[in-house]
């Protein structure tokens, strides 16, 4: 449906405009000033002659800004049409203003991923515009981060209308979101949202690009009184998109607070806010998002469980299990392979009896392996290293197989795991898998005494290698154990080999 505002003077005007074209008045909704509609709830305002479109700052559309053009016939259904969707039609009122025209196959092609020639669009295009299309469209040329960073902080320096302003600074900061540049996104942020004149849409949507920039430079330990404030700006966030039936809105904000939630192991609020999403997008059937939702109610049971509530270990396999049915190996293969490494990291951890522990192992090794059959040391290599560290890690708490030997195969998947865990790229990470790999080999049979001494110089050369890489205390605790626990077997070595000498 399209909705239009419109002044009480242009209102019988618009109606016979809009009946002219048969069955049309079903798809539109017109409203007077006096009806005391939400401005923010228009698609099209008629006033003093003019019309005008909102900005669209729930992001159903491009966040292409159209100038105010003269209100008549041809020109309210070229904008009817375009919002709704058929923009072939709307064109075809476009005759008697080419730069609507214009407008519209821009946006358009914003939207439809169509390519758009820089060099013949690029007078016509406002200084936001041009952001815009270079941020967004499909654009013969391509534009450097820096060069479209420049054009965006131009196109901020000469606006007089708050509420203008602060619809650039939203999609500057998308930007400085995609690089990562949380701290500056968050400065322009404050710098605009607590001027005088804001829009309630406006301040609201800043206020949810303020939590997410916020939200993503939370470091452990978390500060709560920040998580807090995140907390408050959510719910502010929330209170006004259900306010508007903003579903889509209104579930990625349960996401994100769900997840800040989870932060401060608050999971009962973490969980209340995931599971309300998760109904928001079954219900407008975005299974996209539905599976990211999903996936994040699975790693906070998860993550619970693994906090001292242990009853959350099956319904974190649940809500697994239910992810797989849309990110799927064929159509998600990362997020397949993410998944099965959750789940097989589960069933390595989750308490079961003796009698059931071989059908836990079983699956354990079936998500390990549908793990490593994607993430390829040739092309993931720090994922196929994780997976190769976590899936030997859990072989050491395997049952003895009878048709291998789990503990070999322990060794050759910390082998493959250190190939990729080198000392200059991954000094951390490479020291946990060498404190894993001892912890190993005392397991081990050695079948001949040279073998033994070999092994023997192996260990304490890796337990030495810990102390070079890490300044960590416990790690660093745990191989000056692993080297005094070697001193001593040393001198039992020596002595059994005295021993065999006397004889």
């Amino acid at each position: 449906m399209v909705t239009i505002l419109t002044s009480t003077s242009n209102k019988s005007q618009v109606e016979e405009i809009i009946k002219s074209i048969e069955r049309l008045h079903e798809l539109v909704n017109i409203n007077s000033f006096l009806d005391n509609t939400p401005e923010i709830l228009y698609d099209i305002k008629v006033s003093e002659n003019m019309l005008y479109t909102k900005a669209d700052w729930l992001d159903a559309e491009p966040p292409y800004v159209f100038p105010e053009v003269e209100f008549c016939s041809d020109n309210l259904l070229a904008l009817v049409f375009f919002k709704l969707n058929n923009h072939l039609k709307a064109l075809e009122y476009t005759s008697k203003d080419g730069l609507l025209a214009f407008h519209i196959m821009i946006s358009s092609s914003i939207k439809q991923g169509f390519e758009i020639d820089l060099n013949m669009a690029q007078e016509f295009l406002s200084p936001h515009n041009e952001c815009i299309v270079r941020h967004y469209g499909n654009c013969t040329t391509s534009t450097s981060f820096d060069a479209l960073k420049n054009l965006y902080l131009s196109a901020l320096i000469n606006y007089k209308d708050v509420d203008s302003k602060a619809f650039t600074i939203k999609h500057y900061c998308n930007l400085l979101f995609e690089v990562g540049n949380y701290a500056e996104a968050e400065e322009f942020i404050r710098s605009t949202l607590y001027e005088n004149h804001l829009t309630h849409i406006s301040s609201i949507c800043l206020k949810n690009s303020l939590a997410t920039a916020m939200m993503s430079q939370l470091q452990y330990p978390f500060n709560e009184e920040k998580i807090d404030t995140i907390l408050d700006l959510y719910d502010e966030c929330l209170s006004f998109y259900e306010s508007i039936n903003d579903s889509i809105n209104t579930g990625l904000c349960y996401v994100n607070a769900s997840e800040v939630a989870s932060y401060k192991n608050d999971y009962v609020s973490s969980k209340n806010y995931i599971n309300k999403a998760i109904l928001i997008f079954k219900k407008e059937e975005i299974f996209e998002l539905l599976g990211e939702a999903n996936l994040r109610k699975a790693n906070l049971l998860y993550n619970w469980s693994k906090n001292g509530s242990p009853q959350y270990y099956k319904p974190a396999i649940n809500a697994y299990q239910d992810t797989l049915k849309i990110f799927k190996r064929d159509t998600h293969p990362e997020q397949f392979a993410d998944i099965h490494h959750n789940l097989a990291l589960i069933y390595s951890e989750i308490p079961v009896s003796l009698e059931e522990k071989p059908m836990w192992t079983a699956f354990c090794a079936s998500s390990f392996k549908e793990v490593l059959a994607i993430y390829k040391k040739e092309t993931h290599p720090y994922q196929f290293a994780m997976a190769s560290h976590n899936y030997a890690t859990a072989l050491m708490g395997f049952p003895e197989a009878k048709l291998h030997n789990n503990t070999d195969k322990a060794y050759g998947l910390f082998g493959d795991a250190l190939s990729i865990r080198t000392a200059i790229n991954y000094p951390f990470e490479r020291a946990l898998t060498l404190v894993n790999q001892l912890e190993l080999m005392w397991l081990m049979h050695n079948e001949t005494e040279i073998e033994e001494t070999e092994n023997y110089e192996l260990m304490l050369q890796k337990a030495n290698e810990i102390k070079t890489l890490v300044t960590d205390e416990k790690l660093v605790a745990t191989a000056n154990e692993h080297i005094e626990a070697l001193e001593n077997l040393k001198s039992v070595l020596t002595k059994n080999a005295r021993d065999i000498d006397s004889k």
